[in-house]
Protein backbone atom coordinates (compact mmCIF):
# COMPACT_ATOMS: atom_id res chain seq x y z
CA UNK A 1 0.00 0.00 0.00
CA UNK A 2 3.03 2.53 0.95
CA UNK A 3 4.36 1.96 -2.33
CA UNK A 4 1.49 2.27 -4.34
CA UNK A 5 0.68 5.76 -2.68
CA UNK A 6 4.23 6.96 -3.05
CA UNK A 7 3.78 6.45 -6.87
CA UNK A 8 0.45 8.26 -7.12
CA UNK A 9 2.70 11.20 -4.97
CA UNK A 10 5.44 11.24 -7.46
CA UNK A 11 3.46 11.80 -10.51
CA UNK A 12 1.64 14.31 -8.76
CA UNK A 13 4.71 16.13 -7.41
CA UNK A 14 5.92 16.13 -11.18
CA UNK A 15 2.30 17.58 -12.75
CA UNK A 16 3.39 20.15 -9.55
CA UNK A 17 6.85 20.52 -10.94
CA UNK A 18 5.54 20.99 -14.51
CA UNK A 19 3.22 23.87 -13.61
CA UNK A 20 5.32 25.82 -11.06
CA UNK A 21 8.72 26.03 -13.12
CA UNK A 22 10.09 23.64 -10.54
CA UNK A 23 10.47 23.15 -6.85
CA UNK A 24 12.64 26.58 -6.39
CA UNK A 25 10.02 28.73 -8.45
CA UNK A 26 9.38 31.32 -5.54
CA UNK A 27 11.78 32.76 -3.13
CA UNK A 28 11.81 31.35 0.02
CA UNK A 29 10.48 34.72 1.78
CA UNK A 30 7.14 33.82 -0.44
CA UNK A 31 6.21 30.59 0.96
CA UNK A 32 3.53 31.16 3.67
CA UNK A 33 1.61 33.01 0.26
CA UNK A 34 2.35 30.57 -2.00
CA UNK A 35 2.16 27.73 0.21
CA UNK A 36 -1.84 27.53 -0.20
CA UNK A 37 -1.52 27.64 -3.98
CA UNK A 38 0.69 24.93 -4.29
CA UNK A 39 -1.46 22.64 -2.24
CA UNK A 40 -4.17 22.86 -4.31
CA UNK A 41 -2.51 22.56 -7.08
CA UNK A 42 -1.00 19.34 -5.98
CA UNK A 43 -4.47 18.27 -4.44
CA UNK A 44 -6.18 19.04 -7.35
CA UNK A 45 -3.68 16.92 -9.48
CA UNK A 46 -3.46 13.82 -7.23
CA UNK A 47 -7.60 13.61 -7.57
CA UNK A 48 -7.14 14.70 -11.48
CA UNK A 49 -4.34 10.85 -11.10
CA UNK A 50 -6.31 9.11 -8.87
CA UNK A 51 -9.37 9.42 -11.14
CA UNK A 52 -7.38 8.21 -14.07
CA UNK A 53 -7.74 4.64 -15.05
CA UNK A 54 -4.29 3.73 -13.19
CA UNK A 55 -5.26 5.94 -10.14
CA UNK A 56 -9.14 3.72 -10.25
CA UNK A 57 -7.27 0.22 -10.56
CA UNK A 58 -5.26 1.64 -7.53
CA UNK A 59 -8.15 2.18 -5.18
CA UNK A 60 -9.59 -0.78 -6.30
CA UNK A 61 -6.46 -2.76 -5.18
CA UNK A 62 -6.55 -0.87 -1.82
CA UNK A 63 -10.25 -2.45 -1.34
CA UNK A 64 -9.47 -5.65 -2.25
CA UNK A 65 -7.02 -5.65 0.58
CA UNK A 66 -8.75 -3.81 3.07
CA UNK A 67 -11.22 -7.07 2.36
CA UNK A 68 -8.94 -9.42 2.48
CA UNK A 69 -7.68 -8.29 5.84
CA UNK A 70 -10.95 -8.14 7.10
CA UNK A 71 -12.30 -11.66 5.85
CA UNK A 72 -9.32 -13.19 7.56
CA UNK A 73 -10.39 -16.08 9.54
CA UNK A 74 -9.91 -16.48 13.09
CA UNK A 75 -7.92 -19.55 15.00
CA UNK A 76 -8.84 -22.92 14.86
CA UNK A 77 -8.12 -23.17 18.80
CA UNK A 78 -9.73 -22.32 21.73
CA UNK A 79 -6.67 -19.91 22.87
CA UNK A 80 -6.83 -17.45 19.81
CA UNK A 81 -3.99 -15.65 18.43
CA UNK A 82 -1.33 -14.35 20.39
CA UNK A 83 -0.19 -11.18 20.41
CA UNK A 84 3.29 -9.86 19.90
CA UNK A 85 3.77 -8.15 23.62
CA UNK A 86 3.42 -12.52 24.27
CA UNK A 87 5.63 -13.79 21.87
CA UNK A 88 8.19 -11.06 23.05
CA UNK A 89 8.07 -11.93 26.77
CA UNK A 90 8.29 -15.35 26.48
CA UNK A 91 11.70 -14.55 24.13
CA UNK A 92 12.86 -12.59 27.14
CA UNK A 93 12.70 -15.20 29.92
CA UNK A 94 16.01 -16.34 30.82
CA UNK A 95 17.01 -19.57 30.60
CA UNK A 96 14.35 -20.34 28.18
CA UNK A 97 13.42 -23.55 29.04
CA UNK A 98 11.68 -26.42 27.25
CA UNK A 99 8.38 -25.56 28.22
CA UNK A 100 8.40 -21.89 27.17
CA UNK A 101 9.69 -22.96 23.91
CA UNK A 102 6.80 -25.51 23.56
CA UNK A 103 4.63 -22.52 24.70
CA UNK A 104 5.97 -20.13 21.79
CA UNK A 105 5.65 -22.79 19.09
CA UNK A 106 1.94 -23.72 20.55
CA UNK A 107 1.38 -19.71 20.09
CA UNK A 108 2.16 -19.71 16.56
CA UNK A 109 1.07 -22.93 15.32
CA UNK A 110 -2.05 -21.25 16.58
CA UNK A 111 -1.55 -17.95 15.28
CA UNK A 112 -0.58 -19.61 11.63
CA UNK A 113 -4.14 -20.03 10.16
CA UNK A 114 -5.17 -16.37 10.39
CA UNK A 115 -2.36 -15.27 8.21
CA UNK A 116 -1.82 -15.02 4.55
CA UNK A 117 0.67 -17.36 3.30
CA UNK A 118 -0.59 -18.12 -0.32
CA UNK A 119 0.89 -18.08 -3.57
CA UNK A 120 -0.75 -16.37 -6.46
CA UNK A 121 0.30 -17.37 -10.02
CA UNK A 122 0.37 -15.80 -13.15
CA UNK A 123 0.22 -17.73 -17.04
CA UNK A 124 2.76 -16.58 -19.89
CA UNK A 125 1.85 -16.47 -23.41
CA UNK A 126 3.42 -19.76 -23.45
CA UNK A 127 1.04 -21.59 -20.68
CA UNK A 128 3.26 -21.58 -17.89
CA UNK A 129 3.02 -20.36 -14.97
CA UNK A 130 4.83 -18.26 -12.82
CA UNK A 131 4.86 -16.98 -8.93
CA UNK A 132 3.60 -13.63 -9.22
CA UNK A 133 3.23 -12.64 -5.43
CA UNK A 134 3.45 -14.68 -1.84
CA UNK A 135 1.43 -13.55 1.00
CA UNK A 136 3.54 -12.06 4.17
CA UNK A 137 2.99 -15.06 6.31
CA UNK A 138 4.64 -15.36 9.87
CA UNK A 139 7.78 -13.15 8.76
CA UNK A 140 5.43 -10.34 7.16
CA UNK A 141 3.45 -10.47 10.48
CA UNK A 142 6.96 -10.36 12.91
CA UNK A 143 8.46 -7.26 10.66
CA UNK A 144 4.34 -5.46 10.97
CA UNK A 145 4.67 -5.78 14.42
CA UNK A 146 8.61 -4.90 14.90
CA UNK A 147 9.03 -8.43 16.88
CA UNK A 148 12.49 -8.76 17.72
CA UNK A 149 13.00 -12.43 18.12
CA UNK A 150 14.89 -14.40 15.26
CA UNK A 151 12.58 -16.07 12.38
CA UNK A 152 14.37 -18.99 12.29
CA UNK A 153 14.46 -20.04 15.71
CA UNK A 154 10.52 -19.51 16.09
CA UNK A 155 9.85 -21.45 13.18
CA UNK A 156 12.12 -24.72 14.71
CA UNK A 157 9.76 -24.27 17.85
CA UNK A 158 6.29 -24.34 15.76
CA UNK A 159 7.71 -27.08 13.41
CA UNK A 160 8.62 -29.08 16.50
CA UNK A 161 5.09 -28.16 18.22
CA UNK A 162 3.25 -29.49 15.26
CA UNK A 163 5.05 -32.89 15.15
CA UNK A 164 4.32 -33.06 18.85
CA UNK A 165 0.36 -32.57 18.12
CA UNK A 166 0.72 -35.24 15.06
CA UNK A 167 2.33 -37.82 17.59
CA UNK A 168 -0.43 -36.88 20.15
CA UNK A 169 -3.33 -36.82 17.92
CA UNK A 170 -4.71 -33.60 19.25
CA UNK A 171 -7.71 -31.94 18.07
CA UNK A 172 -7.55 -28.64 16.26
CA UNK A 173 -9.73 -26.95 18.98
CA UNK A 174 -7.34 -28.10 21.64
CA UNK A 175 -3.39 -25.90 21.86
CA UNK A 176 -0.83 -27.51 23.04
CA UNK A 177 0.14 -24.93 25.36
CA UNK A 178 -2.67 -25.99 27.57
CA UNK A 179 -0.78 -29.56 27.96
CA UNK A 180 2.35 -27.89 29.21
CA UNK A 181 3.03 -28.93 33.15
CA UNK A 182 1.38 -26.18 35.92
CA UNK A 183 -0.64 -24.91 32.27
CA UNK A 184 -3.86 -23.82 33.07
CA UNK A 185 -6.54 -23.35 30.12
CA UNK A 186 -7.65 -19.61 29.65
CA UNK A 187 -11.44 -21.37 28.49
CA UNK A 188 -12.90 -23.91 29.89
CA UNK A 189 -12.46 -27.22 28.15
CA UNK A 190 -15.05 -28.28 26.11
CA UNK A 191 -16.78 -31.42 27.26
CA UNK A 192 -15.95 -34.07 24.09
CA UNK A 193 -12.09 -33.00 24.51
CA UNK A 194 -12.07 -33.24 28.56
CA UNK A 195 -10.49 -37.32 27.46
CA UNK A 196 -8.12 -36.22 24.86
CA UNK A 197 -6.91 -33.37 26.81
CA UNK A 198 -6.25 -35.31 30.50
CA UNK A 199 -4.51 -38.17 28.26
CA UNK A 200 -2.75 -35.90 26.17
CA UNK A 201 -1.50 -34.28 28.77
CA UNK A 202 -0.45 -37.07 31.04
CA UNK A 203 1.67 -38.11 27.74
CA UNK A 204 2.97 -35.41 27.18
CA UNK A 205 4.39 -34.78 30.85
CA UNK A 206 5.97 -38.11 30.63
CA UNK A 207 7.86 -37.37 27.03
CA UNK A 208 9.03 -33.88 28.89
CA UNK A 209 10.18 -36.00 31.61
CA UNK A 210 12.04 -38.82 29.15
CA UNK A 211 13.21 -36.09 27.31
CA UNK A 212 14.13 -32.77 28.74
CA UNK A 213 16.54 -31.86 26.02
CA UNK A 214 14.89 -29.73 22.78
CA UNK A 215 17.25 -31.88 20.73
CA UNK A 216 16.02 -35.04 22.29
CA UNK A 217 12.81 -34.13 21.80
CA UNK A 218 12.96 -33.19 18.31
CA UNK A 219 14.87 -36.38 17.50
CA UNK A 220 12.06 -38.70 19.14
CA UNK A 221 9.55 -37.05 17.73
CA UNK A 222 10.94 -37.96 13.98
CA UNK A 223 11.75 -41.01 14.78
CA UNK A 224 8.56 -42.26 16.42
CA UNK A 225 7.01 -40.10 13.04
CA UNK A 226 9.31 -41.73 10.65
CA UNK A 227 11.06 -38.25 9.62
CA UNK A 228 14.11 -39.68 7.91
CA UNK A 229 17.57 -37.23 8.96
CA UNK A 230 18.93 -36.15 6.08
CA UNK A 231 21.43 -34.47 7.94
CA UNK A 232 22.86 -36.90 10.79
CA UNK A 233 26.24 -37.06 11.33
CA UNK A 234 27.53 -41.01 12.54
CA UNK A 235 30.43 -40.61 14.70
CA UNK A 236 33.01 -43.56 15.31
CA UNK A 237 32.73 -45.65 18.32
CA UNK A 238 34.74 -44.50 21.52
CA UNK A 239 37.91 -46.62 21.85
CA UNK A 240 37.72 -49.06 24.60
CA UNK A 241 40.22 -49.30 27.43
CA UNK A 242 42.80 -51.16 27.27
CA UNK A 243 43.23 -54.51 29.75
CA UNK A 244 45.14 -52.74 32.93
CA UNK A 245 42.18 -49.90 32.91
CA UNK A 246 44.17 -46.86 31.81
CA UNK A 247 43.19 -44.55 28.36
CA UNK A 248 42.53 -46.17 25.52
CA UNK A 249 45.07 -45.17 22.96
CA UNK A 250 43.55 -43.14 19.59
CA UNK A 251 44.56 -44.81 16.96
CA UNK A 252 47.26 -43.62 14.66
CA UNK A 253 45.79 -41.54 11.69
CA UNK A 254 46.68 -42.91 8.18
CA UNK A 255 49.09 -41.01 6.09
CA UNK A 256 47.66 -39.48 2.99
CA UNK A 257 48.98 -39.68 0.07
CA UNK A 258 48.58 -38.34 -3.28
CA UNK A 259 46.07 -40.40 -5.53
CA UNK A 260 48.58 -42.07 -8.73
CA UNK A 261 48.33 -39.50 -11.62
CA UNK A 262 47.79 -41.47 -15.00
CA UNK A 263 50.33 -41.67 -17.53
CA UNK A 264 50.95 -38.60 -19.60
CA UNK A 265 50.54 -39.93 -23.64
CA UNK A 266 52.18 -37.75 -26.35
CA UNK A 267 49.88 -38.09 -29.75
CA UNK A 268 50.98 -36.54 -32.90
CA UNK A 269 48.90 -34.05 -35.07
CA UNK A 270 48.33 -37.11 -37.10
CA UNK A 271 46.97 -39.46 -34.60
CA UNK A 272 44.59 -36.70 -33.57
CA UNK A 273 43.23 -35.78 -37.15
CA UNK A 274 42.27 -39.56 -37.08
CA UNK A 275 40.62 -39.72 -33.90
CA UNK A 276 38.15 -36.80 -35.01
CA UNK A 277 37.32 -37.95 -38.04
CA UNK A 278 35.71 -41.16 -36.56
CA UNK A 279 32.18 -41.27 -37.16
CA UNK A 280 31.25 -42.44 -33.39
CA UNK A 281 32.52 -38.87 -32.11
CA UNK A 282 31.14 -37.73 -28.98
CA UNK A 283 28.70 -34.11 -29.74
CA UNK A 284 31.09 -31.75 -27.73
CA UNK A 285 34.41 -33.12 -29.64
CA UNK A 286 32.66 -33.27 -33.11
CA UNK A 287 31.81 -29.51 -32.62
CA UNK A 288 35.01 -28.78 -31.63
CA UNK A 289 36.27 -30.85 -35.30
CA UNK A 290 35.92 -27.89 -37.83
CA UNK A 291 38.41 -25.88 -35.65
CA UNK A 292 41.48 -28.55 -35.46
CA UNK A 293 40.51 -28.58 -38.99
CA UNK A 294 41.78 -25.46 -39.76
CA UNK A 295 44.32 -25.22 -37.50
CA UNK A 296 45.94 -27.99 -39.24
CA UNK A 297 45.64 -26.47 -42.57
CA UNK A 298 47.30 -22.98 -41.40
CA UNK A 299 50.47 -25.53 -40.35
CA UNK A 300 53.11 -26.15 -42.24
CA UNK A 301 53.74 -29.50 -44.24
CA UNK A 302 56.61 -30.27 -42.42
CA UNK A 303 55.25 -29.71 -38.75
CA UNK A 304 51.93 -31.80 -39.60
Amino acid sequence: MTSILGTALKKSTAVVDAVTGGPRWAPDYAYPVTAPFVLAIGTASFTAYLATETGRAILGELRRRRRLREKRPDSPSLRGAPTPEELEADAALSPRTLAIRLRMGSRLADLEPTLDAGIAHKTLPNGQKRIRSRGPGLKGWLADRRVTVNYSTLVRYKKLVQRLRQLLALDDRLPLEWLLPGAVPSHPVPPDLQTQYQTARRRLARLLRDHWNFSRLQRYVEDKLGIPRLLSVRRAPAPAPDRWGGKPRRAARPVRRPPPQPARVEATKRELLRFLREPSLAPPLAHLRNKVLHWLRTLPPNNR
